[in-house]
């Protein structure tokens, strides 16, 4: 696995306080990492030293082979009392930036269709719920191309639907080949996106554990779809689509990762939807226990 940021030995201390003590920590590409700690444990130190916000006072920080690493940066407080509008707070933001206007309008209209924002583009941010004003808050840290997107406690004050169109945006991150670290509290709202855990504990990293690797009830699906079962909608079923692939004009492969719980409901829809079960094998990498179904096109089997 391919990191984006390697953190070796950082020690930070605020007026003789220790907030991180000899920690390491790697960052793969292409996955969501969530940090998980108590308040002062040090959750937003870290984000802000992998975003060169702060210095460390000891230790190094690695970039992807000394390749250049665009971040993206979404702080815990929203904009909630701005006279804007997205398309008015997004274009200031970006003007702060020195983008390019016609480049930054073009950009702007992009990612309001990618957040599905387009109808609010010019409604007044004051007026939005708690998720559209993070959404917008996203959108500022996208601005410019990003390879790295760094978030602090986006799940905090989400209601379960802001909680499950979070969910989505990080599957579509993670699907444009966007990494994302995140702090959080409560990693079950996320067991079905994070790929990486790490707690942190009294200045210390504690554990790391491959969440994805570690899930025992997941089942891996590689389908042959046509092109009249839309993306949105394998979107819509809450898997996690680990990778999608032209193979013709009219038909793409898709593998995903499905709750075992979920897997029957799954193939059965994609099924009757024309879709061609190629491998079905269960992730329990734990006991090295494999097996692969693979199943004739088109045809259910019980």
């Amino acid at each position: 696995m391919n990191t984006i940021v390697d953190l070796q030995n950082i020690t930070k201390s605020f007026k003789d306080k220790v907030v991180l003590d000899d920690v390491f920590l790697s960052i793969s590409t292409n996955q969501v990492t969530a940090i998980v700690g108590e308040n002062g444990s040090g959750k937003s130190t870290l984000l802000q030293l992998i975003g060169g916000l702060i210095k460390a006072d000891s230790g190094e920080i690695l970039f992807r082979n000394g390749e250049p690493v665009r971040f993206g940066y979404v702080p815990e407080v929203t904009p909630t009392s701005i006279p804007f509008t997205p398309i008015e707070y997004l274009t200031h933001m970006g003007t702060i930036r020195g983008l390019q206007h016609k480049w930054l309008q073009q950009r702007i209209h992009t990612l309001l269709e990618i957040f599905h924002m387009k109808d609010n583009g010019n409604n007044r941010i004051v007026h939005f719920s708690k998720g559209m004003k993070q959404k917008v808050s996203i959108m500022q840290a996208m601005l410019e191309e990003t390879d790295l997107l760094i978030m602090d406690e986006p799940l905090s004050g989400l209601d379960p639907n802001a909680q499950t169109d979070f969910e989505e945006l990080l599957i579509s991150l993670k699907g444009s080949s966007i990494s994302v670290v995140l702090t959080c509290h409560e990693t079950k709202l996320l067991q079905r996106v994070v790929d990486q855990i790490v707690v942190i504990n009294q200045c210390k990293i504690t554990s790391m554990e491959n969440h994805q690797e570690q899930e025992e009830s997941m089942n891996r699906l590689i389908f042959e779809l046509l092109q009249t079962v839309s993306i949105d909608f394998i979107k819509q079923q809450r898997v996690v689509i680990k990778q999608e692939k032209e193979i013709s004009l009219d038909k793409k492969w898709i593998e995903l990762n499905v709750s075992e719980e979920r897997t029957n409901k799954i193939v059965s829809e994609f099924l009757d939807r024309g879709a061609s079960i190629k491998l079905l094998e269960p992730l329990h990498k734990k006991e090295g226990k494999f097996f692969k179904q693979f199943l004739k096109g088109g045809e259910k089997q019980q």
